[in-house]
């Protein structure tokens, strides 16, 4: 789980350029398509929600990465380089979404947060277990 935000700007760094390196339970190395939860409410997207769109996804993406183990690393280079399915989001929102990820502490920490609860069960399960 990252937990400062160095890590953090190297995570959303990793997110688009794909140099990000680690591990956790198996897995294949194949590429899968990792989707976005669906949004909870229906009407106007605000600003706040595309926000939570984007946080939710990013989360949910990096932690399905971190649960498995990659034996090639061009296969973790590619899970990273990928981009989750940003429900209702234009290309250009996510980009600047990404971007802000590096450049606003404040919104750096809402991910942390959302990892926290995305990775949660992998990141409080036992080691011997």
């Amino acid at each position: 789980m990252i937990r400062s935000r160095a890590l953090l700007a190297v995570a959303a760094l990793a997110l688009t350029a794909g140099l990000f390196a680690c591990g956790g339970k198996s897995g294949s190395d194949a590429p899968q398509e990792i989707k976005a939860p669906a949004p909870a409410t229906t009407g106007p997207l605000t600003e706040e929600r595309r926000e939570t769109i984007f946080l939710d996804a990013t989360a949910t993406h990096l932690c399905a990465i971190q649960s498995r183990v990659y034996t090639d690393p061009g296969a973790m280079a590619s899970a990273y380089a990928s981009r989750p399915i940003y429900t209702d989001l234009t290309d250009a929102q996510v980009d600047a979404f990404q971007q802000r990820l590096i450049s606003d502490p404040s919104f750096a920490e809402r991910l942390t947060a959302k990892m926290r609860v995305a990775c949660g069960t992998a990141a409080s399960a036992s080691p011997t277990g």
